[in-house]
């Protein structure tokens, strides 16, 4: 009798974190996106977001395109016509981690190649990181080995054959005072 009170709760107890861990969107309040809202989770929907029947906002929007500007311009190529494109800029400090993005576009992805703008603060080395996001979620799908799932790239386009993040010697340039045009190539997994 007392094996099965303690196998009834080990079993209770895992049935609950079952539906914590599961059903944690709901109580974070993350509130899912309806298509053609003009109000998502963020805030409203920007004019380019309401015509492509995405989850996107004012300041998911790429820079104005300015030759000679201090800026990079930026074509990321190997898209499918569904989705979202998004692109993050990094410096050195924390490459590849949250707390060092300098700046994150999303823009549609309307055709097979798109070009983007994006100002840098000044003159320097960076990096870009860009993923197609093709089911518009916002997220990029992973594997049980957090490799993605979903075509990603970096600057440079360097063949990353290991299980590892680009490194910044990798993935850095310079973008110089009249600015730079910079080519990814994404990889579909």
């Amino acid at each position: 009798m007392k094996a099965n009170f303690i196998n009834n709760f080990f079993l209770t107890i895992m049935v609950i974190l079952y539906f914590l861990v599961f059903s944690f969107n709901t109580f974070a309040g993350d509130t899912p996106y309806l298509k053609d809202s003009e109000v998502g989770p963020l805030g409203k929907i920007s004019a380019i977001g309401l015509a492509n029947s995405l989850e996107l906002y004012e300041f998911d929007e790429a820079d104005s395109c300015v030759d000679e500007s201090t800026q990079i311009r930026a074509l990321i190529n190997n898209l499918s016509k569904t989705g979202i494109v998004k692109v993050e800029l990094f410096g050195k400090k924390n490459f590849m981690k949250k707390s060092g993005k300098l700046r994150r576009i999303r823009v549609p992805a309307d055709s097979e190649s798109i070009s983007l703008c994006i100002n840098v603060p000044a003159p320097g080395e960076y990096a870009l990181v860009s993923y197609h996001d093709k089911d518009g979620n916002r997220k990029l799908k992973k594997a049980w080995n957090l490799k993605p799932k979903e075509p990603y790239g970096v600057s440079n386009n360097p063949v990353i054959e290991s299980l590892r993040l680009p490194r910044w010697t990798e993935a850095s340039f310079y973008v110089p005072q009249e600015g730079i045009e910079v080519v990814i190539n994404l990889v579909k997994p």
